[in-house]
């Protein structure tokens, strides 16, 4: 049996890592923040010297994609995204519903169709971004309500589709 095969490969210190990862140090150091890279520091103390094994950081690299959970941080941030997403879309349907009832009213042309245009602006935006927002159901059903309703009403002013 050759030595050498049974021998750990360690890696010493945040550059040394960082370039067996092909990346920054502070990309290395986020991915230990956030992903659980497995960094080991032996003095046991939070900052200073660090190492790493080099089978280790191969098998956490080539792990499944739902095997390295999400930190608590990248998780609360896309919750809270997320959350501004949602509430931008339903405000943004609702304000697109008030120009096109003004559209609807008025008499004057130019009026009618520059409110028209910004509304049919506004729903063909949230159609756009929506796919990248997840809603749950009471949510989506009240989007989808607006949009409807929207979308009839252009169409009543002589919007295209």
């Amino acid at each position: 049996m050759n030595p050498k095969s049974t021998q750990l490969q360690i890696l010493s210190g945040w550059k040394e890592i960082a370039n067996y990862l092909r990346k920054g140090v502070r990309t290395v150091q986020r991915y230990e923040r956030e992903l659980h890279l497995p960094i080991r520091r032996p003095a046991g103390t939070s900052s200073g010297t660090v190492i790493a094994i080099q089978a280790e950081l191969d098998n956490w690299a080539t792990a499944a994609p739902l095997q390295v959970s999400l930190g608590p941080t990248i998780q609360a941030t896309f919750n809270k995204t997320n959350s501004v997403g949602v509430d931008f879309l339903q405000i943004d349907s609702e304000i697109a519903l008030t120009l096109s009832s003004i559209a609807l009213g008025a008499t004057e042309r130019e009026k009618k169709k520059r409110t028209a245009d910004t509304a049919r602006t506004a729903y063909d935006t949230i159609l756009r971004l929506r796919k990248n927002i997840c809603f749950d159901d009471f949510e989506k059903e009240k989007l989808d309500a607006n949009l409807r309703r929207l979308r009839s009403e252009l169409q009543t002013l002589g919007q295209r589709f």
